[in-house]
């Protein structure tokens, strides 16, 4: 039961963070009388408390936990509840909820639900990207499946789920959607290099010889533009939904929250990979131990144990004996089993790469202590449950006519080369971000009925300027002011970064502006050291019939793969026709350059045009917005331009 430190712990976070700021003392929830809960595992709750209900029953088998989110709300909703009904299913995908809506007993003043991750191929992505990571194929394939599936059939699944729950509500009831949150910090490569994530690995070797994919950096921020692009559905749905049918309804957006609180996975404060871990108590998830080992890695394979409530964080965890006894472990395929288990209780989208797979029986193998993995903890479920709360409050206010009551909120500049951390940085050109930032903030286009929404753009991808324009709004806004927004980025990109002695290129390094309940950020991708100058080194070799020519430079030519800098000034030169060009970035790829540059170029050209076109750097150089000196090896130093013959 939900004590009075929790109703308490509530009412201070409606009054502080997050959406919808209310007065606590008029937070009046009497109307509900009659309310329900449907979905998948996120609001059944799995591994959130004790589990419910017997082996015998539905609410065992769909893993409903008693300190789930709808379980905390319906305690803080008070003494007018007449009647809760409590549908949600771990494993359930839209189809499985739309039964659910139709299960209900109606005359309903209220329902929330999660709904969708299921048909993403969640169980697959957990175990070909995370778990079982051993095809660098087969995790793309299932990554791919999972957007392909938002752009197709997510929108006409959830509607499906939507037009189900009419004939169940009263008119002028609530339906709250709650969205998803990205598991993952993207900080550092830590997660990738530090911990292990993969099952079944043992000392160097893992299953059939074959390394584990790391999670690394990319693999996480696919993994969370998943869940971006999932929630951008769901809200627009519930935008194209409200006002249409006898109920109302509003998305919950969390997904802020675990990154605010430091309450992702990998996060830069995890420096050991175990779980819970004292330098993170605020953890939105439950993840395995991940730390790196001699012995065998994840202890997780634990034989389901049906007398043992499943309880976080103090779980109940048999012994070591227990992995080996069990029918994971004497498997001659453990993969195998650990996969057709992971499959059987995610019940899979059509078409996922796996689908079809045989699964164990129920309740063999593989506990909801393991399963809870990559879902809401108890600390999640709080969030999700505040969320909740109070975006029922703000959509009761807007029945009613209400608005909610305005909070100053001082604004804040920050520009991230004065937050005194370690260098070197990431950074971009400042050429590169004054056409950007305004291109982002002229393609925003706010989603309607939906409060704290956040917009997110990529610009330059794979190159070494690559960055991420970044838009958040918080305590119930909704509106997008583009002008403001074109302000903002203007004074993070010409505000920040002005020493020219130890800036002299004027890079820039980002930074966040908070003004009001609109947070801007601008975060440039690659770090590496602050270059002086353009610089480059250049050597070439005479083939007779032509020469090949090898690059490398840095502080130039770092955000068009080439093509509108070195490719088009080499053309310039009068009867240099270049052939088999050939570009590539350093860091974008994982690799080192020489020297700490950022790129290399190779390509052939006619003979006898060195000096004409190479050696005169207002030719070539100049014209790329570069410069390149002989190569190193001879002793050549920066003024000495041009290209060195092997």
């Amino acid at each position: 039961m939900v004590n009075m430190h929790l109703l308490i712990w509530y009412l201070t976070l409606l009054v502080t963070y997050p959406p919808h700021i209310v007065r606590a003392e008029e937070v009046d929830f009497s109307f509900i009388e009659r309310w329900a809960a449907i979905g998948d595992s996120f609001t059944a709750g799995i591994g959130s408390g004790n589990q419910l209900g017997n082996l015998l029953d539905s609410t065992w088998k769909c893993s409903r936990f008693s300190y789930s989110y709808p379980q905390i709300v319906n305690q803080a909703l008070g003494s007018s509840i007449k009647d809760f009904q409590y549908l949600a299913c771990s494993g359930d995908r839209t189809d499985g909820i739309e039964k659910q809506a139709k299960a209900l007993k109606g005359e309903l003043d209220l329902v929330v639900l999660t709904a969708g991750g299921n048909d993403l191929c969640l169980a697959g992505m957990i175990k070909d990207c995370v778990f079982l990571p051993w095809s660098e194929k087969s995790c793309n394939d299932v990554l791919e499946k999972a957007q392909s599936n938002i752009d197709n059939i997510l929108k006409p699944n959830i509607r499906k789920v939507l037009d189900a729950l009419e004939d169940k509500m009263r008119k002028d009831s609530i339906v709250i959607y709650n969205g998803y949150a990205p598991f993952f910090n993207t900080d550092n490569e830590d997660c990738s290099t530090k911990q292990t994530w993969a099952l079944l690995e043992w000392k160097s070797v893992s299953y059939s010889d074959t390394k584990a994919l790391p999670l690394t950096v990319e693999r996480r921020k696919k993994f969370n533009e998943l869940v971006s692009n999932i929630n951008k559905a769901i809200s627009e749905v519930v935008a194209e939904y409200d006002g249409k049918k006898k109920y109302r309804i509003a998305y919950s957006d969390w997904s802020e929250w675990p990154g605010i609180v430091d309450g992702q996975m990998c996060s830069p404060s995890d420096d050991t990979g175990k779980y819970p871990n004292s330098k993170q108590p605020t953890m939105q998830f439950f993840k395995p131990d991940t730390h790196l080992v001699t012995e065998h890695v994840h202890d997780e394979f634990k034989r389901d144990q049906a007398n043992v409530s499943v309880k976080s964080p103090n779980m109940v965890v048999p012994s070591d004996d227990d992995v080996y006894g069990s029918i994971l472990y004497k498997s001659p395929n453990p993969p195998m089993v650990a996969l057709d288990h992971l499959e059987s209780r995610d019940t899979l989208a059509p078409n996922c790469p796996g689908d079809g797979l045989p699964g164990l029986p129920f309740g063999i193998g593989l506990p909801d202590s393991f399963l809870c993995n990559f879902h809401p903890n108890e600390k999640g479920h709080e969030t999700i449950a505040a969320s909740t709360l109070e975006t029922i409050a703000w959509m009761r206010g807007k029945i009613l006519g209400k608005g909610s009551c305005p909070v100053t909120k001082q604004d804040e500049f920050k520009c991230w080369s004065s937050d005194g951390l370690d260098w070197p940085r990431p950074y971009a050109g400042w050429e590169r971000l004054d056409k950007s930032y305004k291109e982002f903030c002229e393609s925003v286009q706010p989603p309607s009925n939906t409060v704290n929404w956040q917009r997110e753009g990529t610009y330059l991808a794979g190159t070494m300027e690559e960055h991420r324009y970044k838009i958040s709004l918080s305590n119930g806004a909704s509106q997008f002011n583009k002008n403001e927004c074109l302000d903002s980025f203007a004074k993070l990109i010409f505000s920040c970064d002005t020493d020219t002695g130890s800036n002299p290129m004027s890079w820039k390094y980002g930074g966040r502006y908070v003004r009001g309940d609109t947070t801007y950020e601008l975060y440039p991708k690659w770090e590496r050291p602050t270059h002086k100058r353009a610089d480059g080194m250049c050597s070439y070799q005479n083939n007779y019939i032509y020469y090949e020519y090898r690059i490398t430079g840095k502080g130039w030519a770092g955000w068009d793969h080439g093509k509108e800098t070195l490719l088009k000034a080499l053309n310039g030169c009068k009867l240099l026709t270049p052939t088999a060009f050939q570009f590539g970035y350093c860091s974008p790829v994982g690799q080192e350059c020489f020297d700490g540059y950022d790129w290399w170029a190779a390509f052939r050209t006619t003979i006898g045009v060195n000096g004409r076109c190479m050696d005169n750097q207002d030719v070539v150089a100049k014209s790329a917005g570069g410069h390149f000196h002989k190569y190193k090896k001879d002793g050549e130093s920066y003024d000495d331009v041009g290209c060195s013959e092997q």
